[in-house]
């Protein structure tokens, strides 16, 4: 008779502090990160972050925090042992950023682990010491009031795992953003970050926000960037600094968001910011922005994941539209184009030097990278048509860029005398920008930037009333389709006589466009059609039909607009300028180009070597 044998088993202790530690430990970051969480935890105001071979030797961290006795020192090695919470109601309160218990247990699984802490006034603390997670001596020593932890030696005992670590300045480099991360959400914190005994970031105790990502993302960049304060009942808030559109990057890299003090990487606030951004930035360009949302715990799950970079809103929706619409709320007056923008004076103190960390996003960066150079069509030599000619027709501002009777658009009038209406009109260049002077400072306007934004924001106001005007074709256009697109037709119909496109059913798969919008009335259309309402389709929810829309929007508003090489009269300017006060986020057309470049007095005297 064969006896059977369970293949069930329980793992060991060690081997599951290992699996954790695959979970957790990463890289020395992760270590550095689970540290700095325990240190702000525990009340720190000064932490000091030591680093040997970026890490991968040694990771010091030593706080002022409130420290442990000795039966804590211990438990705190145990896995799943927390001084955060108790029972599971308390997974829907967390106040703190660590709770989950496995932090120090992991870290001292795949590690050479000392641990000192001391908890009163007395001088008498706590001292442990372990390998691989085993304890080899643990004893009494002097120290005063706070927490150190020394991690030397990192997977010593994982030689497959130490192979994935990267080189010494990479290993850095993502160490060094960890406490960039950590030192914006706590500006009240002092934060000291030495490499190989060298100091590399030394900050102070800050008041507020600004001065602290002044002093980690470079004070050059405060000129730029407008506070958001934007309160939504008692359950929501959102504050920060964000960039005005001209300040961009070439990655998300400086995008920081924090909920509740905490760093995510969540895809849906990712895509709130880019959508409050949106028709604001080229595309492949992303703004710099630190936001910190505040929301009640129990309305957000930072349980997903062991990283607690990922969070699950019970909300999802309400919570992107509101940071969208705090965005826009701050972005939409543009108030900032009538400030020259001001040189700032570096101010002494400890930067991040750049020969120490490689990547670009840790180290004060540049004040604008500049949009990539854009010709709205082939410039040819400047032409010598005068205005009004045969050739260069006037333009007829008695209706709107989208092809729209002012009288059709009850948009907010802009007050008196608002920032273009203001400008004095000194001339053309290059029959392509209005040439201006606003006080001393000379102002360049894009006229097709600036008329293509105004015909954007008319057409998509008189789409949201249900006004875009039409026009009757002589012949119907008949549309021959296959089954999937004539579904997406039909089921659209209602979105497309929103636009200004008249369909009706014509039998089979087939449709009649009786109708198109007046501005794309020079325009074969029929493909076009077929195109959005497949669009249509793909949507899954109301903000990707939103952004759809409007992808059509810019497409009309782009044909129905003043063109680069075209002559304006001073008065067919003047009349472009106010009509650009009229409208919101005037600071950008639709693609996300500038509208207008300013050149102050001190730069022009600068270029004729006058200072």
């Amino acid at each position: 008779m064969t006896v059977s044998h369970a293949t069930i088993h329980l793992l060991p202790e060690a081997l599951c502090n290992k699996i954790a530690a695959g979970e957790v430990v990463e890289r020395p970051a992760s270590v550095v990160k689970e540290l700095l969480e325990n240190s702000l935890d525990a009340g720190a105001t000064e932490i000091l972050i030591e680093l040997q071979a970026g890490g991968k030797k040694l990771i010091r961290v030593a706080d002022n925090g409130r420290g442990m006795n000795r039966q804590d020192v211990f438990l705190s090695l145990e896995r799943h042992a927390t001084s955060k919470i108790s029972c599971d109601t308390d997974l829907f309160a967390l106040q703190t950023l660590g709770f989950r218990g496995e932090a120090l247990a992991s870290i001292a699984s795949v590690s050479r682990f000392l641990l000192q802490s001391c908890a009163t006034d007395q001088g008498l603390g706590q001292q442990i010491y372990a390998e691989g997670g085993a304890v080899r001596r643990a004893e009494e020593i002097g120290l005063p009031r706070g927490t150190v932890v020394e991690v030397r030696n990192l997977f010593f005992n994982l030689p497959a795992r130490r192979k994935f670590l990267r080189k010494e300045p990479t290993e850095l480099s993502h160490a060094a953003d960890v406490v960039t991360k950590q030192a914006l959400a706590n500006p009240t914190v002092c934060f000291r970050l030495k490499h190989n005994d060298r100091l590399l970031l030394d900050l102070r105790r800050e008041n507020g926000l600004r001065e602290r990502f002044a002093a980690l993302l470079g004070r050059s960049l405060l000129k730029d960037m407008l506070e958001i304060d934007q309160p939504s009942g008692a359950e929501l808030r959102l504050t920060g600094l964000i960039s005005q559109p001209r300040l961009t990057r070439s990655a998300t890299s400086h995008i920081y968001t924090f909920i509740n003090g905490r760093y995510i990487r969540d895809r849906v606030v990712q895509h709130a910011v880019m959508a409050g951004y949106r028709h604001l930035l080229m595309k492949g360009r992303y703004p710099v922005v630190a936001l910190f949302l505040q929301i009640d715990p129990a309305q957000v799950d930072i349980n997903v994941h062991p990283t607690k970079h990922e969070v699950r809103f019970r909300e999802q929706g309400l919570v992107h539209d509101f940071i969208v619409h705090s965005l826009q709320q701050v972005l939409r007056p543009a108030d900032w184009l009538d400030h020259p923008p001001t040189t700032v004076a570096p101010e002494p103190g400890a930067t991040i030097p750049s020969d120490s960390l490689p990547r670009p996003d840790i180290v004060a960066p540049a004040v604008n990278e500049g949009p990539a150079a854009y010709h709205a069509e082939p410039r040819p030599a400047a032409a010598t048509v005068a205005p009004n000619s045969p050739a260069a027709p006037a333009t007829d501002f008695s209706t709107t860029a989208a092809g729209l009777p002012a009288e059709q658009l009850p948009l907010p009038e802009s007050e008196t005398g608002g920032f273009f209406t203001r400008l004095q009109i000194l001339g053309q260049y290059h029959q392509s920008y209005l040439l201006c002077q606003d006080t001393d400072d000379l102002i360049l306007v894009d006229q097709h930037a600036a008329h293509e934004r105004i015909g954007f924001e008319k057409l998509r106001h008189a789409y949201a009333v249900g006004s875009v005007p039409s026009q009757a074709l002589l012949f119907p256009q008949i549309l021959e389709l296959d089954y999937r697109s004539a579904m997406a037709l039909e089921e659209h119909r209602a979105e497309l006589e929103r636009l200004g496109f008249e369909v009706e059913p014509f039998g089979g798969k087939s449709f009649a466009l009786k109708s198109i919008p007046q501005v794309l009335a020079d325009r074969d259309v029929g493909q076009l059609v077929i195109d959005v309402a497949l669009e249509l389709e793909k949507v899954g929810r109301a903000g990707q039909l939103e952004e759809s829309i409007d992808e059509v929007l810019i497409l009309m508003a782009c044909h129905g607009v003043i063109r680069a090489n075209q002559a304006l009269t001073t008065e067919e300017g003047k009349a472009l300028l106010r009509e650009l006060d009229q409208i919101d986020f005037k600071a950008n057309c639709p693609h996300g180009r500038p509208v207008m470049q300013r050149l102050t007095l001190t730069e022009v005297e600068r270029l004729f070597r006058r200072q």
